[in-house]
């Protein structure tokens, strides 16, 4: 079971060292018109608040469903195919940076609300699990834009474990609710950011699913509908 790994066209890749240098954060923070950037500070208590670093002895799972499926950026010891429910997979949240721009937004993958999802979970060494938390929590959570859950999450054995999962926030004035699929490409198409483009980002999703033999309804009829154009 495994996935190739990928690491981002754009100008700027996306990687632990450009994340936890804070190389990406303060690109971030100087674009014009970027939301709020969190600090260090804020970012430490955001993680504490569901994951305290006083937690021991405990196995964490990190649950990948998008780009950390070909790009984790972290370090962690085994990784397994597991399965969420009251969420799916969706592309539902613009971006005017990473992958857009405020002329042409892109849109980003997040775990909306209903159905399930498939994906991978990861399951971090306990030595460095904070650790490795804390770069996550500085590679999705930049401007709050996800919702960071604690979600039950099921192996193929029927094993159930805890994982971290980056959920979408409804009330996110980001939050993209439209759901047609030519509307979608439509975005995606033309968006491009310091990261590279929503095109790749759609590219790179859906091979590592078909790598990993995840059949995913949304991602196979974007799929279909960029075939077209």
């Amino acid at each position: 079971m495994k996935t190739t790994k990928k690491l981002n066209d754009g100008k700027i890749k996306l990687t632990k060292k450009n994340i936890t240098d804070g190389y990406i954060r303060e690109f971030i923070n100087q674009a014009q018109g970027s939301d709020k950037v969190l600090s260090d500070k804020e970012l430490f208590q955001e993680r504490n608040k569901i994951i305290p670093s006083s937690i021991e002895n405990v196995n964490l799972y990190v649950f990948a469903y998008g780009s950390l499926l070909w790009n984790p950026t972290i370090d962690f010891e085994e990784q397994v195919f597991g399965k969420i429910y009251g969420y799916h997979r969706s592309f539902c949240m613009l971006t005017k940076l990473g992958r857009g721009s405020y002329q042409n937004p892109g849109l980003m993958l997040g775990l909306d609300k209903g159905g399930s999802c498939k994906g991978l979970l990861f399951k971090l060494r306990k030595k460095n699990a904070i650790e490795n938390i804390d770069v996550l929590f500085k590679r999705e959570m930049v401007t709050k834009a996800y919702v960071p859950r604690l979600l039950s999450a099921y192996l193929k054995d029927g094993k159930q474990v805890k994982a971290l999962a980056f959920t979408v926030d409804k009330n996110h004035k980001n939050y993209f609710k439209e759901k047609s699929y030519v509307k979608k490409i439509e975005l995606i198409l033309k968006a491009n950011g310091f990261l590279g483009s929503c095109k790749e980002y759609l590219k790179n999703t859906s091979n590592s699913l078909r790598e990993l033999g995840i059949c995913d309804k949304e991602i196979t009829n974007l799929m279909k509908v960029l075939s077209t154009k």
